[in-house]
């Protein structure tokens, strides 16, 4: 991802995602803002493998990556390597992470996200095993593990075998839910999966663990979320909650990094802060973060 010349280090610390570092295939960290510290992130679709093709993705799937399975063996050698380097504080002698503020030197959490969806790599419940264990060697419980999927195979039984290990070790599910309408999910999120499969699976793991929605709300096509639009988002939540669902926090953010969609464009300030007003007021016990494009 190309980062614009005179950009600070420590913008670029949280701009720079890329899911490569030095010369590791799966596990990389990263200066979050939403995690609010460093989150080391786990891809387990290094191939870009996605059933989800948003208009917004910073992946550009026009390249593919490598076909392969997971080697779990390699995946548990590199995050022990960054779990040490992290903890010791090596890590923030390297660039851009030298960047960063004090209370950003902190391990929030570890993040299955990646260049593709987590939940459909067929060792996607292995890979959980093999990073609890790291937690647990070294005594970070307190570290989270955190999942960042498009909720479209959350009750599928190997990915419930994963959740039921990840809940059980300070786990926490990020569930994406871009849209209230059937006709916005296909145009912003491109998936075959039935959206009401989507919300299916959300409401019923909502039922079985609380879970965090996030939301990306965008400029798409010179047009951002009409009110009809916002209003039926708003009723997928209140669906949820009434089928005794759970959700602890609402992240909307937008467009943060430079997408291959040219016309996928973050929404300005004032008008996610006016989209956050109407969740509050519509979910005034939903805790509700805002989080902005780079203006």
């Amino acid at each position: 991802m190309a980062l614009s010349l005179g950009m600070s280090e420590l913008v670029q610390a949280h701009l720079d995602h890329r899911r490569i570092w030095q010369d590791f295939h799966y596990a990389y960290p990263v200066i979050s803002r939403r995690s609010k510290g460093v989150s080391l992130g786990v891809n387990l679709n290094p191939d870009k493998a996605c059933n989800f093709d948003c208009v917004y993705c910073e992946v550009d799937r026009t390249t593919p990556g490598p076909r392969s399975d997971i080697d779990l063996a390699q995946l548990e050698r590199e995050m022990a390597a960054l779990l040490d380097l992290t903890v010791s504080g090596t890590l923030f002698r390297t660039s851009p992470f030298d960047s960063a503020r004090p209370e950003q030197r902190r391990l929030n959490d570890i993040a299955f996200s990646g260049d593709g969806e987590p939940t459909t790599a067929p060792e996607f419940a292995g890979a959980i095993s093999c990073i609890a264990r790291l937690k647990r060697e070294r005594g970070l419980d307190q570290v989270k593990l955190v999942l960042i999927t498009d909720s479209t195979r959350l009750q599928a039984p190997g990915v419930v075998q994963g959740l039921e290990l990840m809940m059980a070790n300070q786990g926490e599910i990020w569930a994406k839910l871009d849209a209230g309408t059937e006709a916005n999910y296909r145009e912003v999120n491109r998936s075959k999966v039935p959206f009401a499969r989507v919300l299916d699976n959300i409401a019923a793991t909502a039922r079985r663990w609380p879970i965090t929605i996030q939301t990306l709300f965008l400029e798409w096509r010179g047009q951002g979320p009409g009110p009809e639009e916002v209003e039926a988002y708003l009723g997928r939540l209140r669906a949820i909650l009434a089928q005794g669902g759970r959700i602890q926090g609402i992240q909307l953010y937008t467009v943060a990094r430079p997408t291959p969609e040219p016309e996928a464009r973050p929404l300005r300030a004032p008008v996610m802060d006016d989209l956050a007003r109407r969740v509050r007021a519509a979910l005034p016990d939903l805790p509700v973060e805002v989080f902005y494009g780079p203006e």
